[in-house]
């Protein structure tokens, strides 16, 4: 299993890429919708299916509480029919943002007992970088959720602008996660594949591995954005089929990375989350892409 998450440095469509990874894993997932300026799958893939009683915004009143794993269990919404792949809902406002500032830590613990103990690969959409002078910032950007991801995907295009804008995000996020993470080489590139640029040159230029590349698909990118009532066929889409092998790739690493470091699983030492990862216990096979 693995925590992998997803950012990027302007946008290059982060939460379409983590919802197609979330979708087209080969194992069990879950997504967790983390950008602080606000989630958009409740609204867009799900079609309002639910509102602002679930998300984000409520896990921090519980955290304080000191009941954070429960609502975190109980906040969580299926992303298919069969229940294999959850979503953790993102904030409403902006403005909610700042009194997550305590909280992401502690939920970055329970992400990781998801993937360590219950058997969900995890999909984190981290939403753009946010920095501020002498790095990135730590109340409007969710940045203890990457220290602790297995890999961290810094999405972008392949233009020679893309390359351009991320090139000094791509180098904050480089010592903040030699500095707080699990260390510089925890990056990896992700490529949606718009422009003329080689992954090779991209690859060259950043000094940075490409993980996978994403076609431009619009067609199957508006159904992850605006969602659709129409019956589709995800085995079909190339977008899926591309997102599926990248998160093969990103499993392969982050297990080699995970044995390389000889990081152990992390325990369970609370009886709440124990029981929480208990009652969410995926059956650890493989799963057909779904929609």
């Amino acid at each position: 299993m693995s925590v992998i998450a997803l950012t990027s440095a302007h946008a290059s469509g982060v939460t379409v890429s983590s919802l197609a990874m979330a979708l087209a894993g080969p194992r069990p997932s879950l997504l967790a919708e983390a950008d602080a300026k606000g989630g958009s799958i409740r609204t867009g893939y799900r079609m309002g299916e639910w509102g602002g009683e679930v998300g984000l915004w409520h896990l921090a009143q519980a955290d304080r509480e000191g009941a954070l794993a429960e609502a975190f269990e109980a906040h969580l919404r299926r992303l298919d029919a069969s229940g294999s792949r959850l979503w953790l809902p993102g904030l409403t406002d902006p403005l909610q943002a700042a009194a997550l500032a305590q909280t992401w830590e502690p939920m970055s613990l329970l992400l990781q007992a998801m993937d360590q103990h219950a058997g969900y690969d995890v999909v984190i959409d981290a939403g753009r970088v946010v920095l501020e002078p002498g790095g990135v910032h730590p109340s409007l950007y969710p940045r203890p959720l990457l220290h602790r991801a297995d890999l961290v995907l810094l999405v972008m295009r392949n233009t020679m602008t893309s390359v351009a804008q991320t090139l000094p995000v791509a180098r904050s996020l480089q010592k903040e996660l030699a500095e707080r993470g699990t260390g510089a080489d925890a990056l990896r590139l992700l490529l949606v594949q718009e422009g003329d640029v080689s992954g090779h040159d991209i690859a060259r230029r950043l000094e940075i591995p490409v993980i996978g590349t994403l076609p431009w698909e619009e067609k199957t990118a508006r159904i992850l954005t605006h969602g659709t009532t129409r019956q589709v066929k995800p085995g079909a889409m190339r977008l899926l089929k591309h997102a599926r092998e990248a998160a093969r790739a990103a499993e392969v690493d982050a297990s080699t990375r995970r044995l390389r470091m000889q990081l152990p699983p992390p325990p369970v030492t609370s009886p709440v989350v124990a029981g929480v990862v208990q009652r969410l216990t995926a059956p650890h096979q493989e799963v057909t892409i779904s929609g």
